[in-house]
């Protein structure tokens, strides 16, 4: 097989996804804690099963890269302002913990609340994910020359279900790692959040015109009910 054609198989967006989650959810964790020291960093449950979350996650992710049917090519996207927070939120309180350093005494309690919070947010994320492949699998062509908006899943309540699971993850991680670094964080990543909807809102105003008021109309940006 040539490598041309080697190179356009999907296995590689797929692996890329799969690596890109590992290195950001985890690996940097890993190197903020300190690589003289692996074992500390899984010597507590709590962070073992984060580490195990993401694991699966990032399996799952691939696996979903995948299966999606072929598109054409979509603009580059500049705006990642939340995950830039979410990474460095992940970075500092995986450093603190080690350390003891911003860091509240030890508390397995919230610790396993954070794990909770962190795999409700991988599972919601999870969702919106399957229930988009679902609906392009579904509609095939139809999806991109004459767009139906998604309203199944977790988009029927909200229209942007993973930027919520963003936030949460945050949260979680900063109760999993006592970290109040993590803690201050998280406001200026909704504030990031709330701003990146609005800008998609406005973009796929433009786009779909009519429909996406109507979309609007029968669901909220981020919270459930909300907001």
């Amino acid at each position: 097989m040539p490598i041309s054609e080697l190179l356009k198989k999907k296995i590689w967006p797929a692996a890329w996804g799969c690596f890109g989650r590992l290195f950001t959810m985890l690996g940097l964790p890993l190197l903020a804690w300190g690589m003289d020291d692996p074992p500390g960093f899984f010597s507590n449950p709590a962070r073992t099963c984060i580490a195990g979350i993401v694991i699966l996650k990032a399996l799952l992710l691939a696996w979903i890269i995948f299966h999606l049917p072929e598109r054409p090519h979509q603009p580059h996207d500049p705006e990642h302002w939340h995950y830039t927070l979410l990474e460095l939120g992940f970075i500092l309180s995986a450093f603190g913990d080690r350390r003891n350093v911003l860091a509240w005494a030890e508390n397995p309690t919230l610790r396993w609340i954070g794990v909770g919070i962190y795999l409700a947010a991988a599972l919601y994320f999870i969702w919106a994910n399957l229930t988009w492949l679902n609906h392009l699998t579904r509609e095939a062509e139809n999806a991109v020359e004459s767009p139906t908006l998604i309203s199944e899943g977790p988009y029927q309540w909200t229209r942007y279900p993973t930027l919520l699971s963003v936030f949460f993850y945050s949260l979680g991680f900063a109760l999993a790692f006592r970290s109040w670094v993590g803690l201050a964080f998280l406001p200026p990543l909704a504030w990031v959040i709330v701003r990146r909807a609005h800008l998609w809102d406005r973009a796929f105003a433009i786009r779909f015109k009519q429909a996406w008021g109507m979309r609007c109309q029968t669901s909220k940006r981020l919270i459930p009910y909300l907001f």
